[in-house]
């Protein structure tokens, strides 16, 4: 994460990065050793998904703990009574999240995956979009890269931070620098 980070940290001391983990459960089957395995960063998030809603408490509530100790932001999907429960800092809706009751106290991102999304996001008055999939993703060989110009105009016409998700990698996060992103999310990246 320090090596992911210091890239653009170079001369960009105040616009700090937030790095996210995006927990897939078809890529990362122990959450938990994963999580031990990172090194401590007040600038990392925990982005905790699931499939299966019943689970989402439990597996939150246990890495909640490691993220107490770790320093890591943790964002519970789509649920802001759980995310509230177990002390989480915020709550990320995906696309099917449409309305919802909000709580104060909380951060709010939501996934943006084309202008179709511009009302859904407003709506949900977010803190932050992540914009997906930039580059060609392994994750689902069916949707199609977005690419730098459609980030650019997203950006644009988005009145909260930007967020990228999909394909980022050690090769181009370089191609990032200068995009006025504030998040980066993914799960290959820290492979």
């Amino acid at each position: 994460i320090m090596k992911i980070n210091s890239i653009f940290m170079k001369n960009y001391i105040s616009k700090r990065k937030n790095l996210w983990v995006f927990f897939d459960e078809e890529r990362i089957f122990d959450e938990v050793a994963f999580l031990k395995s990172l090194p401590s960063n007040k600038v990392a998030g925990v982005v905790v998904r699931t499939k299966n809603k019943k689970t989402l408490y439990k597996k939150t509530k246990l890495i909640s703990k490691i993220c107490r100790m770790k320093r890591y932001k943790l964002v519970v999907s789509s649920n802001p009574q759980i995310a509230m429960a177990v002390g989480a800092y915020g709550v990320h809706f995906s696309r099917k999240t449409k309305n919802i009751r909000l709580f104060k106290k909380l951060f709010y991102s939501c996934s943006y995956h084309g202008f179709s999304d511009k009302r859904r996001a407003q709506n949900l008055k977010v803190k932050s979009v992540f914009i997906s999939p930039l580059f060609k993703t392994t994750s689902s060989s069916k949707k199609k890269p977005l690419g730098l110009t459609r980030l650019l105009f997203f950006s644009r016409s988005l009145k909260c931070d930007i967020g990228v998700l999909g394909g980022v990698n050690n090769k181009n996060i370089f191609s990032l620098r200068n995009k006025q992103i504030k998040h980066i999310g993914g799960v290959s990246l820290f492979f």
